[in-house]
This record gives structure tokens, C-alpha cells and sequence, in this order.
């Protein structure tokens, strides 16, 4: 069935890199900005916990759980508010995120009992849980809200410009981290208590900054056309975004209402996107296993090999310096250097390319990190391992870490796009919590670091294989990918289009 593009669909898709876009860019990345700090700044505080509720003998098990819990809560979270964003609007649940996630990280840093230790842990868990929810929710809605506002021309680099403030807030774990423990080096060692609650709720600030300019967005042009079917809506949003004037199309609108309405758990969705979503779920399954192992448990793998020397009596502020400083150098020279490549190559290179040579060399630098496992562990040897190390996380990055991201954002039809990528997501954080957990139950076997890294490769080489099952999206617009529009070639439109694009002026609303 040929079916016509809506005109306002397509000025978007060929409309000049603007204003508007990097104002969607901040507002949307500022969310995964708080997501990474939160994720990776428990890691850094879990010594001081330890330190101050359990004499530094904290056991396995509750360092487990003290690192996994918010990943536990992200799972329901992109379930549950993956399909309310198709079911809602974007909009609307994407302040209901915003909002969990201020109130849980600021809750987190407040968990106090009567009684100390284990009673503290559990309600920090408890928070810490729903934060997860929180930003387990922000990630499909994120997604989905830049792909439908980009234009098709640079529409990967805008969805790696929101994913690349991960880095940034990975970064900010580190420094604040590190900051927060060298003011408090001198004093008593019980404000280690202070210093992690401190740290924790610093991850409220950038996202309550942002909740204004959120609720200021209008609902995408996508879903209001072609999920609520509401022409006139589109028309009047999308006039004040461009600060143009769009005829509503309501004949063409209620034409979509006729066409293409299978669910999630059809036949038909199953014979058009079945073998693609089971790729997305798949290599961002593969891909957390390993990026979370990594990245949660760096000062394990580093105190291993004898990178981080710390020991039972050192002053707590000073092991904490120690580990954010290293946290801080690896993320500065590697990681964001790695989104930095995705931004500027996504849409020149592709989507499935950049995912291949992800996944091929991190499983490369990881064997180079395990075959000659005991040369790392010389002293004069350490630093090459800490380099190899960082690579890995500088290919994950510009790779699967970003692509797995964007792809799930792109290929599935708008009315189940928010769905499929919290579906996705969602297996990408049961890969971390594999990771997490399956890193913990090694290291209580006395399993060698250097099995635990032949498995993360074993998890790479299954991603590799399941991106082939991925198609393309570069520089396709959402509608020709998914199949919701299928209208023959047209030249002289596109020419129209792209002339109209040159007079079009984005301005924020």
C-alpha cells in the first residue's frame, strides 16, 4: 500500500541543524547525565560505606547488592514506562521520570534507621531500587524524543549527543567523588558518613535543573500524528517549533488510522520486526554484561592486578581520592573520547558498522588484557594493563555502548518505537545484572579475574554475530525504515522539501 509522507513529517526530516535541536540535545542528555552519575558514583562510595558500617568487612553479597539494586529497578522501569510513552505520549511520562529521579537521589543520600549498618543499607537499597525504576524509564523516552525530532541527515549524532552525557556524568562521579573527599581529608573519620550521602544526592541538581525546560516541550510531531492521529495538534506544534505555518493534513491522518495497526504480539509484527528486536535485546544484553562488569568493579580488578594499592588501615578519604582520581584519568582519556567518535562518525560510517568494530575490539583488547595475564601483573607491567583497559572502554563507547542505544530508537514503527526500546534496554540491564552478580559469585568461588575476562569475550563475540540480524538506518527517515510509509520516489518533492528546509527557523518554545 503506498502511502503518502505528512508534509510536516518531512520538513523535519530535511530541516538545517538548528537551534531547537541542541536545545532538545541538553534537555534530554542532562536526564542521562544524572542516570550515569547515579549508576557509577555507588561504586565509588561502597569503600566508605564499608569502611563506616562494617569495619571495611563488608561481605560479597551486600556489595552485590548495594551495586545492582538500581540496575534491578530499571528493568520494570523500561518496561513500564517504555510502553507508557507509547500509550501516553512522550511528554507527558517523561516528567514523571525526571521528577522520580530527583526525589529517589536525594532520598538515597537521606537513608537513616535507628539502628546503623545493615538497617541503612536496606533503605539505601530501597531507594536506590526506584531510582533505578526512574532512570530505567528515562532511557527509551530519551531515545525516542531525539530520534523524532532530528533530522534524518544527522539524526544518529543527535541520539549519540544525549547518550554522550553518560560520559559526562560518569566523569562528574569522579570528580565530585574526588572533591568531596578532599575536603573532609583532615577531619574525623566518622564524616565518612557525610561524604557518600553528599556524593549521592549531588545527582539530583542537573536533573531538577532541567525539569522546567522538560515540561516546555511539546509532544513529538510523531506520535502526535501518527499514534494520537491528531492533525490539528501537529499542525499548531510543530508551527511554534518551526515558527512557520503547516496546514493539519487531517485526510491524510485519518487515511494512517486504516493502515498498519498490528500490536506488539501479532504475527504481522513478529514477520516484520521479530528477527530485529530479538537483535537489539540480544547485543545489549551481550554488550552491559560486559560494560558493567568493567565498570562497576574497576577498583577490584585494579587492586588485583596491583594498580590501586590500598590497604586495611589507610585513611578512608585518602583510598577514596585514590579510586575516584583513577575512576576520573580512565574516564577523561578513554571514555569520552569513545562518545566523542560516535557523535562525529555514527552517520558517516553507520549504525551496524561502528556496532562490528565495537564488539571486535573490545574482544581483541580483552585478550589482549587475558592471554598474557601474569605479564600484567608485574609491577613495571601494571600501567600497559590500565591502558589496554581503558581501550576496551574507548571501543565499547564508540561501539555497542552507543549504537545499541540509538538503533532500537530507530527501527520500530512510532506507535511501539517507546515499547521496543525499553524492551530492549530492559535486556541490556539483565546483562548487567548478570554482570554485576556473576562478578561477585566468581570472586566468592576464588575464581582468577582471568576466566571472569575470557567470559566477557565469549559475550562480545555473541553480540557481534546478532548485530548482523540489524538493518541499516543511516540517513533514512524513521518512516521509510519502519515501513509506515511507502510512497514510490519523488524528486521533485524532496527538492520542494529541501528548498522550504532553507527558510525554515527553529527557535525553543
Amino acid at each position: 500500500m503506498v502511502r503518502r509522507q505528512l508534509r510536516v513529517l518531512s520538513t523535519l526530516d530535511v530541516a538545517r541543524t538548528q537551534l531547537y535541536h541542541f536545545m532538545a540535545i541538553v534537555i534530554a542528555g542532562m536526564g542521562f547525565f544524572t542516570d550515569a552519575y547515579d549508576f557509577f558514583s555507588i561504586s565509588l562510595v561502597i569503600d566508605l560505606i564499608s569502611y563506616h558500617y562494617y569495619d571495611g568487612q563488608m561481605g560479597s553479597g551486600v556489595k552485590a547488592a548495594i551495586s545492582g539494586i538500581a540496575l534491578c529497578g530499571a528493568v520494570p522501569g523500561q518496561l513500564v514506562f517504555g510502553w507508557l510513552g507509547d500509550k501516553m505520549g512522550r511528554k507527558r511520562i517523561y516528567g514523571v521520570t525526571l521528577v522520580l529521579m530527583v526525589v529517589t537521589s536525594l532520598a538515597s543520600g537521606l537513608s537513616f534507621s535507628k539502628r546503623l549498618g545493615k538497617n541503612v543499607v536496606t533503605v539505601l537499597c530501597f531507594f536506590r531500587f526506584w531510582l533505578g525504576v526512574s532512570i530505567g524509564g528515562d532511557y527509551p523516552l530519551s531515545a525516542t524524543i531525539m530520534s523524532e525530532y532530528a533530522n534524518k541527515r544527522r539524526r544518529g549524532a543527535f541520539i549519540a549527543a544525549v547518550f554522550a552525557m553518560q560520559g559526562f556524568g560518569n566523569l562528574a562521579a569522579g570528580i565530585v567523588g574526588m572533591v568531596v573527599s578532599a575536603a573532609f581529608t583532615n577531619s574525623k573519620k566518622s564524616n565518612a558518613d557525610f561524604v557518600w550521602r553528599i556524593v549521592l544526592m549531588f545527582g539530583a541538581v542537573p536533573a531538577s535543573l532541567t525539569y522546567y525546560w522538560r515540561m516546555k516541550m511539546p509532544e513529538t510531531a510523531r506520535y502526535t500524528a501518527l499514534v494520537a492521529k491528531d492533525a490539528k495538534k501537529v499542525a499548531s506544534d510543530m508551527s511554534t517549533v518551526l515558527n512557520m505555518h503547516i496546514v493539519p493534513e487531517d485526510e491524510t491522518v485519518d487515511d494512517l488510522v486504516r493502515h498498519d495497526q498490528y500490536g506488539l504480539f501479532s504475527v504481522e509484527f513478529l514477520r516484520r520486526h521479530g528477527v530485529h528486536l530479538l537483535g537489539t535485546s540480544t547485543c545489549w544484553l551481550a554488550l552491559d554484561i560486559t560494560f558493567y562488569s568493567l565498570n562497576l568493579f574497576m577498583k577490584d580488578i585494579f587492586t588485583t592486578i596491583g594498580l590501586l594499592k590500598l590497604h586495611q588501615d589507610d585513611d578512608p578519604f585518602k583510598r577514596m581520592i585514590h579510586i575516584t582520581a583513577l575512576h576520573t584519568i580512565l574516564a577523561l582519556c578513554f571514555s569520552l573520547p569513545g562518545y566523542f567518535f560516535s557523535v562525529a562518525f555514527v552517520d558517516r560510517i553507520g549504525r551496524v558498522r561502528i556496532q562490528l568494530l565495537g564488539f571486535a575490539m573490545m574482544s581483541a583488547f580483552i585478550l589482549c588484557l587475558t592471554i598474557p595475564y601474569d605479564h600484567w601483573t608485574d609491577e613495571h607491567n601494571k600501567y600497559g594493563f590500565a591502558v589496554m583497559y581503558g581501550l576496551t572502554s574507548f571501543f565499547a563507547n564508540f561501539g555497542p555502548n552507543t549504537t545499541t542505544f540509538i538503533i532500537p530508537a530507530e527501527i520500530f514503527p512510532a506507535r511501539l518505537r517507546s515499547t521496543c526500546h525499553g524492551i530492549s534496554g530492559a535486556f541490556g540491564k539483565i546483562g548487567a545484572i548478570i554482570g554485576v552478580f556473576g562478578f561477585v559469585y566468581a570472586q566468592r568461588h576464588r575464581q582468577h579475574i582471568r576466566s571472569m575476562l575470557f567470559a566477557l569475550v565469549g559475550c562480545n563475540l555473541v553480540g557481534l554475530v546478532f548485530t548482523l540480524l540489524l538493518p541499516e538506518s543511516k540517513g533514512k527517515a524513521l518512516e521509510d525504515i519502519t515501513g509506515e510509509m511507502e510512497e514510490p520516489p519523488q524528486p521533485e518533492l524532496e527538492a520542494a522539501a529541501v528548498a522550504a528546509a532553507d527558510y525554515v527557523h527553529v527557535v525553543p518554545v
